[in-house]
């Protein structure tokens, strides 16, 4: 039996939806599917991408466009990428889905929905006929995706995405240890500023705290400055390292910490977790509901509120009996959850029934473009117009 193909796109940003990525082609036992990876990249922010070497990826794939170019154009670029009808799509973000809307591509196409955000339900709700089922990562996501498309109920369905086994260790740090990592620390969205807010707090009520930081878009000079004090043998910045090395740090650490504005269900979460990490983070929604249960898997934080994340790292630091416990519920929780190949099995059971089926049939759209996006202007006269109008 021939394998379906199965075609991922990726924007080349990295950060949790590329590690969701890696982690199904890691763990998938399918002896039907044969996964690929196309890296769209915009080629007017970054002109050389590193493309990586993915671990069960029969091909990793870069395609460069750019915004200057007919949208038409740039679709059928990327479409020459895909082998054929029966390869199926799976989509991540609204480059991919613009490209399968504007050419009515007859291809089964999955958008998967990675956050509880406006984004994704306004690319759901857009290109409703061209995909042939969603997989929502929290069942939050899945109960607004039904009321803004309940017309599409039957090809909506919540998964739970792996996430490889990481130990748990007993930790008997003198110090307690907390992580704050992110993709981009400037991104006003994940409040890193509000971490060294936290860390005066606890210094001023004299508990001192391991911190380790991890993310891009600072130099060791900005960081310091953001950090606010003179003294630094207590925070350790990384800046941008491997997940694997990510992995490794948490199995050291007591507490994880994500006071962003808003999320979805992030891997980095579920990652702590499972190395018995005490998370404390917002609560985005109800979007962790499941997982982090407040008191006993970790706790939940106010807004912006440094006083609030301070009082409970300052009772665990006299406590600390009960923040192993935690941890070790925790940890349970998130191994339960997200389990690496149950959930990978599961996602691939949604591509295997479209690939085998037959799917929707599909009219081209325009979506996205203005009147310089048309199959009969040519490439270059578009391209030429916008760049004189920048």
């Amino acid at each position: 039996m021939q394998k379906i193909k199965v075609i991922h796109f990726h924007n080349g940003s990295g950060g949790g939806v590329l590690s969701v990525i890696k982690n199904i082609f890691k763990y998938s036992t399918s002896t039907s599917i044969e996964h690929h990876i196309i890296f769209t990249i915009n080629k007017d922010k970054e002109k050389e991408y590193q493309i990586e070497k993915i671990d069960g990826a029969a091909t990793c794939k870069l395609f460069y466009y750019s915004a200057s170019w007919n949208f038409y154009y740039t679709c059928k670029k990327l479409a020459t990428l895909i082998p054929n009808q029966q390869a199926v799509l799976v989509a991540h973000d609204w480059l991919e889905l613009g490209m399968v809307s504007q050419l009515g591509l007859q291809n089964p196409v999955v958008s998967i929905l990675h956050g509880d955000f406006d984004y994704y339900y306004q690319l759901a709700t857009m290109h409703q006929k061209s995909v042939d089922a969603f997989i929502c990562i929290s069942q939050v996501i899945q109960t607004k995706l039904h009321s803004t498309l309940p017309n599409k109920r039957n090809a909506i369905f919540f998964k739970n995405f792996p996430v490889p086994e990481i130990n748990c260790i007993s930790k008997k740090n003198q110090l307690l240890h907390a992580i704050y990592y992110v993709r981009d620390l400037t991104e006003e969205r994940k409040q890193f500023k509000l971490i060294p807010k936290i860390n005066q707090l606890l210094l001023q009520n004299g508990i001192i705290i391991q911190w380790t930081i991890a993310g891009s878009g600072m130099t060791d000079k900005e960081f310091k400055e953001i950090w606010g004090n003179n003294d630094f043998n207590n925070v350790a910045f990384v800046g941008v390292i491997p997940n694997d090395k990510i992995l490794q740090l948490l199995q050291f650490q007591d507490f994880f910490l994500l006071p962003s504005l808003q999320e979805g269900l992030p891997v980095a979460l579920v990652e702590a977790m499972k190395a018995g990490v005490v998370p404390i983070i917002t609560n985005w929604n109800g979007a962790t509901a499941t997982l982090v249960i407040e008191g006993e898997t970790g706790f939940y934080c106010p807004i912006k509120n440094a006083e609030a994340y301070a009082k409970i790292i300052s009772t665990f630091d006299a406590n600390r009996i009960i923040l192993q416990t935690i941890a070790k519920q925790a940890s349970y929780k998130a191994n339960t959850l997200f389990n690496p190949y149950k959930n990978t099995f599961e996602i691939e059971e949604v591509i295997l029934q479209l690939g085998l089926s037959n799917p929707i049939i599909k009219y081209p759209s325009k979506v996205y473009g203005s009147r310089l996006d048309h199959s009969w202007i040519p490439n270059w006269v578009t391209s030429t117009i916008r760049k004189k109008l920048i």
